[in-house]
């Protein structure tokens, strides 16, 4: 009796356990296909990595041109969205260029909009269930060129995170940085850090100081804290970025020092230019 009573509970454990790994199996499968479903609609119609160049690689770059309104034949410019006229410049980020982006403008941009953006794959999951967040250069720059067209969603987040992460595996970190550099929104019209430059201090971005560099950095993080409607604003969240640059070890202490006790000034505002009828 007592070896039947044995061989019955051994037979209901290997039937429990039986049961219980059909179960766990049935619920991997659900979840493989479930999740090949879910992939396979987040990346539909994914805009393709090539639009980035086409948009901003000179000479071709179609963003490299200014918005412009003309009347309805096509011929007369109404009015131009740039604070000067001609392309936009695309202002290299390498050293070995003639004329080149300084690097104090480079990490005072990261320091600001993307302290990690050394140690990250150019996504990053902070701020996910917020739509408006781009916590990554990479991303800023896939919500603003690639998903503008598409309502802010946690699907939209998803597809950010994942074409930030593309970009950034087939072009690389510099080359994002320079794109960023050339295309941010600097207030005023002015796009990119050479019309910037141009704009608020009468110089090439090549020629910017560090902490001229600090200051459009902080302009680019918030347009409209720019240093001709905010101008003591523009100065002290400049200031800011050199102890966060600082801080961040992007910044020797003497280089901060000497930064600190620079004293940038801006061009005078240019007229503002009548709003097209």
């Amino acid at each position: 009796r007592r070896l039947a009573a044995q061989r019955q509970r051994a037979d209901r454990s290997r039937s429990f356990l039986v049961s219980t790994g059909m179960l766990v199996s049935l619920l991997v499968a659900a979840l493989l296909i479930g999740g090949a479903f879910a992939y396979t609609d987040l990346t539909r119609d994914l805009p393709a990595l090539e639009t980035l160049p086409a948009l901003l690689n000179p000479p071709e770059g179609l963003l490299l041109q200014p918005t412009r309104i003309t009347d309805r034949t096509g011929t007369v410019t109404l009015h131009t969205f740039a604070p000067t006229e001609g392309p936009r410049r695309y202002i290299p980020l390498s050293p070995a260029n003639p004329q080149h982006l300084p690097q104090s403008l480079a990490s005072a941009v990261v320091s600001v909009s993307d302290p990690r953006f050394y140690q990250h794959n150019g996504w990053d999951l902070a701020s996910l269930f917020d739509p408006q967040a781009h916590p990554t250069l990479a991303q800023q720059l896939t919500a603003d060129l690639l998903l503008y067209d598409e309502p802010p969603s946690l699907r939209r987040a998803l597809r950010e995170r994942l074409l930030a992460a593309q970009l950034t595996a087939r072009f690389g970190r510099t080359q994002i940085l320079e794109w960023y550099l050339n295309s941010a929104n600097f207030g005023r019209d002015a796009y990119g850090a050479e019309a910037a430059a141009q704009l608020y201090f009468g110089k090439p971005a090549a020629l910017l100081t560090t902490a001229e560099s600090a200051i459009l950095a902080a302009v680019s993080d918030s347009p409209s804290l720019n240093p001709y409607d905010a101008p003591q604003t523009a100065l002290e969240r400049g200031q800011a970025t050199l102890v966060r640059m600082s801080a961040l070890g992007l910044l020797s202490d003497e280089a901060t020092a000497n930064a600190v006790n620079e004293t940038p000034r801006f061009q005078t505002p240019p007229p503002a230019q009548p709003e097209p009828a």
